[in-house]
C-alpha cells in the first residue's frame, strides 16, 4: 500500500470544497455558454421563438441557484475561529510563551 501520511480535516474540507468549487464552476460556465451559443449563432428569425423563450425563463432561475451556491461553497470555508482578531485562525497560532 502507499505510505502517504493521513489529510488532515481541515486538508480534506479543502479539498473537498475546491472539487466542489470546480464542479459547479464548469456547470456554470457551460450553461452560459450554450445559452449564449443559442441566442447569438442560432438562426431566430424577427423574434425569438416561444420555445426559446420559455427554454430562457427555465434557465435563469438554475443559473443564480448555481452563481449562489457557488459563492456559498466558496464563502462557507472563511469562518474560521479567530478570537483575537489577528487573521491567523486559533488553531493554527502558536500558544503564547
Amino acid at each position: 500500500m502507499l505510505n502517504k501520511p493521513r489529510l488532515t480535516p481541515s486538508e480534506l474540507n479543502a479539498r473537498l470544497r475546491f472539487i466542489v468549487g470546480l464542479v459547479l464552476a464548469g456547470i456554470l460556465a457551460l450553461t452560459m455558454g450554450f445559452m449564449l451559443f443559442g441566442l447569438l449563432f442560432v438562426y431566430q428569425g424577427n423574434k425569438l421563438s416561444p420555445v426559446d423563450s420559455e427554454f430562457f425563463k427555465l434557465m435563469s432561475p438554475v443559473v443564480m441557484f448555481l452563481t449562489g451556491t457557488l459563492s456559498g461553497v466558496m464563502i462557507a470555508g472563511a469562518n474560521k475561529t479567530d478570537a483575537n482578531k489577528n487573521g491567523i485562525p486559533d488553531e493554527q497560532e502558536e500558544p503564547p510563551a
